[in-house]
């Protein structure tokens, strides 16, 4: 299967009451990525550009990347749900989350990255299914032990800074972004040393 597969597969879904109107936003980026990152689902910015994290807090989260040199095209972008949720960009509820977990494993098994990162409490728990607190779970790592990835981490969403109501509290949110952004950054760099990955990988 390849992303046009899991398009057409999916493009017709209407499992969800929103699914009926909106338009989906798939997965896009590198093919051969080694980090693939995960958010919580499309706002009005992606619907309309179809493309993941290109809204202000996607542009955050580029240049919180980018602070330690990933760069947006060596990266792929999805969603836990393929659908906005509504104009308010709810969070989307269990069922909603349920519905979409599928598809959005069988994207990454088409990418078959080596890491994760899980963007928001919606994306930890799309994955790893534990009613987890993403302020409690942040700067940790997850596993599975099976495809398609077995190494996940996990931050707050960009959008928890942008919606601070003051600039002292926008600092504290920033360096606790920043700690969680550099141990990614360092275990990665542990990991690529001491796990043998498949070499089919080839990442």
């Amino acid at each position: 299967m390849n992303l046009n597969d899991l398009k057409t597969k999916y493009g017709s879904c209407k499992k969800c009451i929103n699914c009926k109107t909106d338009t989906k936003v798939f997965g896009c980026g590198n093919l051969t990525a080694k980090i693939a990152i995960v958010g919580e689902g499309p706002g009005k910015d992606e619907v309309a550009k179809l493309t993941p994290f290109v809204g202000a807090a996607g542009q955050l989260l580029d240049k919180i990347l980018a602070a330690i040199d990933l760069k947006r095209e060596d990266l792929f972008f999805t969603n836990s749900v393929l659908c906005r949720t509504d104009e308010r960009n709810r969070t989307p509820v269990k069922s909603e989350i349920q519905n979409c977990r599928d598809r959005l494993f069988e994207e990454l098994s088409i990418i078959k990255p080596r890491y994760t990162l899980l963007v928001g409490g919606t994306a930890l728990n799309t994955v790893m299914t534990g009613g987890y607190k993403i302020m409690e779970a942040h700067g940790q790592w997850y596993t599975h032990l099976s495809p398609p990835c077995y190494f996940y981490y996990a931050i707050p969403h960009p959008s928890w800074i942008l919606h601070s109501v003051t600039e002292k509290e926008t600092q504290a949110k920033k360096r606790i972004m920043w700690n969680d952004i550099k141990k990614f950054k360092a275990d990665m760099e542990v990991f690529d040393k001491a796990v043998s990955f498949d070499k089919r990988e080839n990442k």
